[in-house]
C-alpha cells in the first residue's frame, strides 16, 4: 500500500512507519495486521519503464456530490484524478483505470497493458480514485456516521459523473467510447459499472475480479495452500500445516509463555485470550497469503526455502522464522487483538488506520460484502482458529456497534440480490483471473455469456496481467492480454 506521508514527526508518533516506543531502551514492532495492507494494495504493474516523456501525467480534481441519491443533500467534496493524454488524438477513446480501496499513482497509467492499449488506439488514459482512499476525503473525519457514504452505489455514482464531465472537458470526446478497467476491488466496479450504467461505458476489463459476495470466504485459505503445494512443493505445505498443528497443541496445554517466545509476541499478546489467539494464527496465515496473492516468480519458491531450512529440525521454529526474521532483541510482533482495534478505531486522515486504507476497507466489508478470509475448509493448512465469529467481533468494536453477524450476513446477501452475485447479467465484459490468485474463489471462471467471456490463466497470480507483454509471459498469460485488445476493437467499433 502506497502511503501519502506528511508531518514525518506526527505519523512516527502514530506507528506508521512499525516502530513503536514501549518502556525506555525497547520497542516493539508496531504491526496490526500489517499484513491487510499488502493485501490491499494498488496491484503492481510489473515489467517494462514508465514514459520516458517529461511528467506526461497529471493530476486533478472533480467536483462530486457527498449522496448521489439524495437530491436535498447539497454537499460536495473533491475526488483525486490523474490523467495521461501523451497519445491523445480527437475522437479517440476513453480508457479509465478505475481506483480501489488504495491511493493511486502516477506510475500506473504510464506502464502496462493498459497504457499500450491507450497508445495503441490513441486513446485518453484516466485513472480515479476512490471516495475515502487516498487524498480523496468526502468526509472531515473516518468516524463511523460518516461512513455511511462509502459504498458501492455511491462510487459507481460517482464513475458516472466522472464520465460525463470527461466527455464535455476532453476536445473531440463529447462521442468517445469508454473503455473501464479494474484490478481486484475495482475490477468488481467495473463489472458492475457495465451493468448500471451501460449507456456510459462500451466495455470492462475485469482482472480479478471478486463479484459474489460471502462472510465466511473459506476458500480463500484453501487456494493458498492449493497454490503453495503447485508451486512451493508438498513438503512446504506438509510443514506449515505440522508447525500450525505444533502451536495449536501447545496452546491447549496452555503452554502460551513457549509459543510468545518463539514468535517473539510482545508482552500486550496474551494467547490464553480467545480473540488474541484466534488473531494471532489468522496473522499467520495472512503472510502466507500475501505472498501468494501477488506472487512473482520465486516469491512463493524463496518462502518455501524458509520453512524447509533443514537445520532447524523443529516445525514451529521453522514457521516462526517467517515472521520474526530480522526483528532485533528489542523488537516484538504486536499481534494481540486490542491493538489492532485501538489501532483501526482512530477516525484521523492524518493516522496509519486511514492512510493505509484498513479502516475504510473493513467498513466496505462489514456493510457490504463480507469476505473474511477465516479458516473452515477441510484442506486448507492453517489449521481452524480463526472463525468467522473474530470478524464479526472485530466490526461491532470498530464501528460503534452497529455491526452484529445478523446483519453482517443480511449486508453480503442485499450485496449479491442488487448486482447479480454469480450471474451479474453483463456484456462486453471480459472477466480475468490468475490461477494462483486466491480471490478467484468468488470471481467468473468460465464464459458468462457469448459476450461477456472468461479465462483463468495457469500459473498467475492476482492481477498479473496488468502488466504490458512480455517475452516472460506464458503462452496463456499473452493470449489473454491479446484477447482484451482484441475485444476492446470490438466494442469501440
Amino acid at each position: 500500500m502506497k502511503f501519502a506521508l506528511g508531518l514525518v514527526c506526527l505519523l512516527g508518533v502514530l506507528g506508521v512507519f512499525g516502530l513503536e516506543q514501549q518502556t525506555p531502551g525497547t520497542q516493539r514492532l508496531f504491526r496490526p495486521r500489517s499484513t491487510w495492507e499488502r493485501l490491499h494494495r494498488e496491484p503492481p504493474i510489473r515489467g517494462g519503464s514508465p514514459s520516458s516523456k517529461a511528467a506526461p501525467v497529471t493530476t486533478d480534481y472533480i467536483m462530486q456530490r457527498l449522496d448521489h441519491f439524495d437530491p436535498q443533500n447539497v454537499n460536495t467534496w473533491l475526488m483525486r484524478y490523474m490523467a495521461n493524454g501523451e497519445h491523445y488524438e480527437a475522437g479517440g477513446p476513453l480508457f479509465i483505470y478505475v481506483g480501489g480501496e488504495w491511493e493511486i499513482s502516477a506510475s500506473s497509467i504510464s506502464r502496462g497493458h493498459v497504457y499500450d492499449m491507450a497508445s495503441e488506439l490513441k486513446g485518453y488514459l484516466f485513472y480515479t480514485e476512490h471516495r475515502f482512499y487516498g487524498q480523496s476525503h468526502p468526509t472531515v473525519d473516518l468516524r463511523t456516521d460518516k461512513l455511511k457514504y462509502l459504498n458501492i452505489d455511491q462510487a459507481l455514482a460517482d464513475l458516472a459523473h466522472f464520465v460525463v464531465e470527461m466527455r464535455k472537458t476532453i476536445p473531440g470526446a463529447a462521442n468517445a467510447g469508454v473503455i473501464m478497467i479494474g484490478g481486484s476491488y475495482s475490477a468488481t466496479m467495473v463489472s458492475w459499472f457495465r451493468q448500471k450504467y451501460p449507456h456510459l461505458v462500451n466495455g470492462a476489463w475485469a482482472s480479478s475480479a471478486p463479484v459474489f459476495a460471502k462472510v465466511e470466504f473459506t476458500e480463500y485459505k484453501q487456494i493458498v495452500t492449493e497454490s503453495i503445494r503447485l508451486v512451493g512443493g508438498q513438503n512446504c505445505a506438509d510443514r506449515i500445516e505440522r508447525a500450525i498443528k505444533q502451536a495449536e497443541e501447545l496452546l491447549d496445554r496452555e503452554e502460551y509463555a513457549l509459543v510468545a517466545q518463539e514468535f517473539k509476541l510482545c508482552s500486550d499478546v496474551d494467547l490464553s485470550n480467545l480473540l488474541d489467539r484466534m488473531n494471532f494464527f489468522s496473522f499467520l496465515s495472512d503472510e502466507f497469503a500475501g505472498v501468494v496473492q501477488y506472487h512473482d516468480s520465486g516469491d512463493i519458491e524463496g518462502l518455501c526455502r524458509i520453512v524447509e531450512d533443514s537445520t532447524i529440525t523443529d516445525d514451529m521454529k521453522a514457521l516462526a522464522k517467517v515472521v520474526t526474521q530480522g526483528l532485533t532483541s528489542t523488537n516484538c510482533n504486536s499481534y494481540g487483538y486490542k491493538a489492532m482495534v485501538d489501532y483501526y478505531t482512530n477516525t484521523s486522515w492524518l493516522h496509519g488506520a486511514a492512510m493505509s486504507s484498513m479502516r475504510q476497507w473493513l467498513y466496505q466489508t462489514c456493510a457490504e460484502y463480507g469476505w473474511y478470509q477465516i479458516s473452515g475448509a477441510p484442506d486448507q493448512i492453517f489449521g481452524s482458529s480463526f472463525p468467522v465469529g473474530l470478524f464479526v467481533k472485530l466490526c461491532g468494536d470498530l464501528y460503534s456497534g452497529i455491526f452484529d453477524e445478523t446483519r453482517m450476513r443480511n449486508n453480503a446477501d442485499r450485496t449479491n440480490v442488487i448486482y447479480g452475485g454469480w450471474n451479474p447479467e453483463v456484456t462486453n465484459v471480459f472477466f480475468t483471473q490468475g490461477q494462483l490468485d486466491p480471490w478467484r474463489a468468488m470471481g467468473i471462471q468460465r464464459d458468462l455469456n457469448e459476450h461477456s467471456p472468461a479465462v483463468v490463466i495457469p500459473g498467475a497470480s492476482h492481477c498479473a496481467d496488468l502488466s504490458s507483454i512480455s517475452a516472460q509471459d506464458s503462452a496463456e498469460m499473452r493470449a489473454a492480454k491479446e484477447k482484451i485488445l482484441e475485444l476492446v476493437k470490438k466494442w469501440l467499433a
